[in-house]
């Protein structure tokens, strides 16, 4: 009889009508495999590592049974039973770091002992932080970096089973390779793994076993090389054709001397002594894409917040269509509506307990003197969201579909000029290119500005004009993407794909 470090022989996870969202099996793991679950946002991924963790939202419940390590069989509408495996045969890396982490308490803390500091250096190193990380508290830390504390509290388990949900999310190119290293490293010490990711850089380099989820089902299994060259069923290979490495690019949506937003001599840090960057100049035009990229942690996100007057600088000017709104406190509340920010975190601009299309008529009424919900019509479908989601909260959501209904929500609104903060890092490839598709579309269309923060620089050279990238030590200066580019078009329609 075969040894299994995690199986299933059917699972299904229900909604409170009964209606199963993810209905899939047999499913198993060898001890020290390696398993990444890739598919269309929404498809069930992230359900099936909650089911096995006993984490599903309590509306959702689960049918089905778990075999461990131990050999045990554990009934999957038995919460507690799985939580009792947690750190003994289980440990999660789950898609929201900054949930995950005690905000009460510093990171050393909620690493190891509290007594064994040097251990806690060590296991900071191994995924690229520095030992004063442990010094700080959650807040004080960048999601990605927080995604990198999580990292290192897998290696310290002395679970088999590591199961890891988007542990690349918010990460930069390079920490994503260090992440990945180490997730390798995890793997060659024996410890099984369960990635859900939607990259296929991750996808590749640890060189496993893939299985692709569609509708809550998987279509397609087997060994990463075999998959990823010679896809077979037409939605995997619609899936990976979505990759930003195959998307043609595209020329400079207008050329404009309208100047939307500036920046001159701008600097800013958390700590005045530590300036995350300084003296830096950018200009938007209207109707250009300008990407900002750099490591983890460099300040993109602040930057960002910077430049739509969310944050004070240091030193420096920003100005809106010529008004500088450090100063003109008028022209910037007489503005704020045509400057937006997408968040990284798409749930945090919905209110929770509340429901989502209330809240979409709430922003409409800004921009129109009669709501009409059918105006959101186009947009919705346009993004791939079915009018069902409207009677939802957000927190009965995918995190693919609560951004694309941020970024609905922000279109609502006309705005001039919005600041994308890692788009697309929650979204599959398919959504993705729909999303960005969208996106350039509204700056060809509507003569809207784009600032995107983003590590993924396939994504970058596929969708930028000019790039900002911050390294922290020099001033950044904006320069023009070099290659000559056609339009992005899809292949096919979506709903061709089977």
């Amino acid at each position: 009889m075969t040894t299994h470090a995690f199986s299933l022989d059917r699972l299904e996870v229900l909604d409170r009508s009964g209606t199963p969202l993810v209905s899939i099996g047999p499913l198993a793991l060898r001890p020290g495999e390696i398993l990444c679950v890739i598919g269309e946002t929404g498809s069930g991924k992230s359900l099936l590592a909650q089911a096995a963790m006993g984490l599903l939202p309590q509306e959702l419940h689960a049918r089905g049974t778990f075999r461990f390590a131990h050999g045990k069989a554990v009934d999957a509408r038995d919460r507690q039973a799985l939580r009792t495996l947690w750190d003994r045969e289980t440990c999660i890396v789950p898609q929201e770091p900054a949930a995950a982490l005690d905000p009460l308490a510093r990171i050393a803390r909620q690493l190891v002992d509290p007594d064994d500091g040097s251990k806690a250096a060590d296991l900071l190193a191994r995924v690229d932080l520095p030992a004063a990380t442990g010094g700080l508290y959650p807040f004080e830390v960048s999601g990605g970096m927080a995604q990198r504390v999580l990292i290192a509290n897998a290696a310290a388990s002395p679970a088999g089973l590591v199961i890891a949900d988007e542990p690349t999310k918010g990460l930069d190119t390079h920490r994503i390779a260090r992440v990945t290293g180490l997730l390798r490293q995890l793997n060659d010490e024996g410890k099984t793994l369960l990635v859900i990711t939607h990259d296929l850089a991750v996808v590749r380099a640890l060189a496993g076993r893939v299985a692709i989820m569609k509708d809550g089902e998987i279509v397609e299994t087997g060994e990463t090389d075999e998959v990823l060259s010679r896809p077979r069923h037409p939605y995997s290979r619609a899936w990976l054709a979505a990759d930003p490495r195959n998307w043609p690019a595209c020329p400079t949506c207008l050329a404009s001397d309208d100047v939307v937003l500036a920046a001159h001599g701008l600097s800013a840090a958390h700590h005045p002594a530590r300036p995350l960057f300084r003296d830096l100049d950018l200009h938007v035009h209207r109707g250009e894409v300008l990407a900002v990229t750099g490591p983890s942690g460099v300040g993109k996100s602040t930057l960002g917040n910077v430049l739509l007057g969310l944050l004070p600088p240091l030193h420096g000017e920003v100005s809106w269509r010529g008004c500088d709104i450090l100063r003109d406190r008028g022209g910037l509340r007489r503005l704020r509506r045509r400057f937006q920010k997408l968040h990284q975190d798409p749930a945090t601009v919905f209110a929770p307990h509340r429901g989502i299309g209330a809240q979409l008529r709430d922003v409409l009424a800004l921009s129109a003197a009669r709501p009409d919900m059918e105006a959101l019509r186009p947009v919705l479908e346009r993004l791939h969201l079915s009018p069902a989601l409207l009677h939802r909260r957000i927190g009965e959501v995918s995190g693919g579909e609560a951004q694309r209904l941020a970024l609905a929500r922000l279109l609502m609104l006309d705005p001039w000029l919005i600041v994308a903060d890692e788009p697309t890092s929650r979204l599959d490839p398919i959504v993705q290119r729909e999303t960005m598709m969208l996106l350039r579309d509204c700056v060809a269309e509507r003569g809207l500005s784009l600032v995107l923060v983003s590590h993924n620089a396939e994504l970058v050279r596929a969708v930028a004009d000019t790039v900002l990238h911050l390294d922290g030590v020099t001033p950044g200066r904006q320069e023009p993407v070099a290659a000559c580019r056609q339009p992005l078009q899809l292949d096919a329609p979506l709903e061709a794909v089977g």
